[in-house]
């Protein structure tokens, strides 16, 4: 056949054509593949169409229908596009539709007819409804701990996941994850395989499943059934993808819904108030009580979602304070988990700045111990890459757990701790220790339920690093459950 047909014009680079369901995507890599330029587009809707260009470095990406194009469009407003680090663009084409005749291969001009593949791709181009309803996850090169709701933030973008199974085969992690349908499973497969979660490691590898459906027996670290009525909901949106990875350079916040991959390019939905890739690590929180907060609760409250570097609340409006975290993942964690919670009486506001750092005052600056440093602080508890805490972040809630607690503590010194911070103590467990060691079994742990998700937080800022024996200090963070 003539190639030319398979080749629409191309019109002049015009931001303001109508909205179409064809896409013209441009200033591509040479060697960019169908599969790229598809995993720009899956996550806003189903793929009907890829054609590449490639001695033009350009390809047409069509969507099923123009509300998901416009999507599209919207999303690549708020974020620059990238292919494997390389600066894209997207906008609509004036192409009502993609009309290509069957290649048998590509011809002179890289023109691709419609997509075919096995596992998830059917050979008119679309995603397979037909396809796996589990997945067989692999991660390879596991630098960093990948957990239940790393796993369940990353592939719910593709649909509600049922059903999620991890273990350990031939010193390899591996995992198996139930969709309610084959569309899903495919569409995840499609755009996740071979994929790093974190920037250069935790790889991704997705084969279907023959299981067409998982038996949880019961929830746990290591398993859990999301359509049981006692299982735990979800946190709010926690982490966004980086082009580092599925969920940035390293592992400073705990998984949640994310959605946009990082080797396809883009960074995040975009939703209002939420934060995009290159972002602040700064965080401005507003509607705080002036005559109860100092940068020292902000540093400890802020403390349990990432490594709070400095804090200044503003001198002129004592409302409302800047917190400076490790880097954006971080300041994403803490902003997700804490925008909206009460402390000390008063909703917080958390949004992004626009400052990229804290500034410290001149020594000639009037600051009223206002602003503070605490880069240095032994109290940061996500120093060491790969730690166990990255595990075991939760929202706020009225229960909390308590480590470090030396073996002469009673449970009665510690409710009255908590009370005298004016909390109310609703309940109280000593937790069993799993393989402990000799020199740990002088710690004990235990959970401990308070009246209010606020009471939790000002018992949390108070007590967390309380001394309660020489050189022992208490530590303190949100429970994984929130009632006993």
């Amino acid at each position: 056949h003539d190639p030319k047909k398979a080749k629409p014009m191309m019109g002049d680079a015009d931001r303001d054509l109508a909205p179409s369901r064809v896409l013209h995507v441009r200033h591509l890599p040479a060697d960019t593949t169908e599969s790229e330029v598809t995993a720009l587009g899956a996550p806003f809707g189903r793929v009907g169409n890829v054609m590449l260009l490639r001695t033009r470095n350009q390809a047409f990406l069509e969507m099923a229908d123009e509300s998901c194009a416009t999507a599209v469009v919207n999303f690549y407003n708020y974020v620059s596009a990238s292919v494997r680090g390389h600066p894209i663009f997207i906008q609509y084409s004036n192409h009502a539709e993609l009309k290509t005749v069957p290649p048998t291969g590509v011809n002179g001009d890289g023109a691709m007819g419609p997509l075919a593949g096995p596992n998830g791709v059917s050979p008119d181009g679309a995603i397979d409804p037909n396809g796996p309803t589990v997945l067989h996850i692999m991660v390879d090169n596991m630098v960093y701990p990948v957990t239940l709701d790393v796993l369940h933030t990353i592939f719910s973008k593709f649909g509600t996941v049922l059903r999620i199974i991890t273990f350990n085969k031939n010193g390899v992690f591996q995992a198996l994850i139930e969709y309610p349908d084959g569309q899903c499973g495919s569409t995840a497969k499609y755009t996740l395989d071979g994929q790093n979660i974190y920037d250069r490691c935790c790889t991704l590898r997705i084969e279907p499943s023959k299981l067409k459906t998982l038996t949880v027996k019961g929830n746990n670290e290591r398993q859990r059934d999301y359509t049981r009525a006692d299982t735990e909901p979800m946190p709010g949106p926690i982490g966004y993808p980086s082009v580092a990875g599925l969920l940035g350079a390293s592992p400073g916040y705990p998984g949640s819904f994310g959605g946009n991959f990082g080797q396809a390019g883009y960074n995040k939905m975009a939703p209002a108030g939420m934060m995009m890739n290159g972002s602040s690590p700064v965080l401005l929180v507003s509607n705080l009580n002036e005559e109860a907060v100092s940068p020292q609760e902000l540093f400890i409250l802020f403390g349990v979602y990432g490594d709070v570097q400095r804090v200044k609340i503003l001198y002129n409006k004592k409302d409302a304070a800047l917190v400076q975290m490790a880097n954006p993942q971080q300041a994403q964690s803490a902003q997700s988990y804490l925008n909206k919670v009460s402390l000390f009486g008063k909703e917080m506001h958390i949004t992004v700045s626009k400052h990229t750092q804290v500034s410290l005052p001149r020594d000639n600056q009037e600051d009223s111990g206002l602003t503070k440093d605490f880069s240095l602080s032994p109290l940061h508890r996500f120093k060491q890459p790969g730690s166990h805490n990255y595990q075991n972040i939760y929202s706020p809630s009225p229960c909390l757990h308590l480590s470090n607690i030396p073996l002469e503590i009673s449970e009665q010194y510690l409710r009255d701790s908590f009370e005298r911070c004016g909390a109310t103590v609703v309940g109280f467990r000593w937790m069993s220790m799993k393989d402990e060691n000799e020199a740990k079994k002088d710690r004990r742990m235990a959970l401990l339920q308070l009246g209010t998700t606020e009471q939790s937080l000002q018992a949390l800022v108070a007590l967390h690093n309380f001394q309660l024996g020489e050189k022992r200090y208490l530590r303190v963070s949100f429970a994984k459950s929130p009632s006993l």
